[in-house]
């Protein structure tokens, strides 16, 4: 039964080593508007700053796109118990990153605390989820897109997860990353 507060119409609960992912919840825009107004935050996640100011009304609007269209995530720290990002799995609803016939996913990430990067918390999740889409969900192609080419952060993370560059968006500003099923089980085979 999915609880009156889960925004994310999802009941899917999963943990990695120091993280568990759960479905999000609306409480959980009001820790998130904070993070969304500090400039340096926005430049690593978004191509551009908003049209409108950041609200809990206006990351509500963005959440509900995400959540009709694959599966929104809280990030909690296991050690501390706080909220501490979302991520969504999501199915692609780019036109430029769909393959006739193959099931394809994207995976927009936040850890909204700067003082949590480079702790290896986004890698913990991406492994997490992209283990589900292959294996629960069966997809055939795991794309994250819209990486900002000068997001050295983001483009390290998924390039140490195996993803390749697939095309270059917007002039070159913006990076497509992917990575096919058997791209994926080769990387797994050969890290057992």
């Amino acid at each position: 039964m999915i609880q009156p507060d889960n925004f994310a119409c999802h009941n899917i609960h999963m943990e990695t080593e120091r993280l568990k992912l759960r479905p999000f919840k609306d409480g959980d825009f009001d820790i998130a508007v904070p993070f969304y107004k500090d400039p340096e935050f926005l430049n690593a996640i978004e191509e551009s700053p908003p049209d409108e100011p950041v609200s809990k009304e206006y990351l509500k609007k963005a959440g509900k796109f995400m959540r009709d269209s694959g599966f929104l995530f809280a990030i909690v720290e296991k050690a501390s118990g706080r909220t501490i990002g979302e991520v969504c799995l999501q199915w692609m609803n780019l036109e430029r990153a769909k393959i006739a016939g193959e099931k394809v996913m994207r995976l927009p990430i936040a850890i909204w605390d700067k003082t949590l990067w480079g702790k290896g918390y986004g890698k913990e999740v991406v492994r997490c989820l992209m283990a589900h889409a292959f294996g629960k969900l069966g997809i055939d192609r795991f794309c994250p897109v819209d990486v900002p080419a000068d997001n050295i952060r983001s483009i390290a993370l998924w390039r140490s997860l195996g993803l390749t560059v697939a095309r270059k968006a917007d002039g070159g500003k913006m990076l497509d990353f992917e990575i096919t099923r058997a791209e994926y089980e080769k990387a797994a085979q050969s890290s057992t």
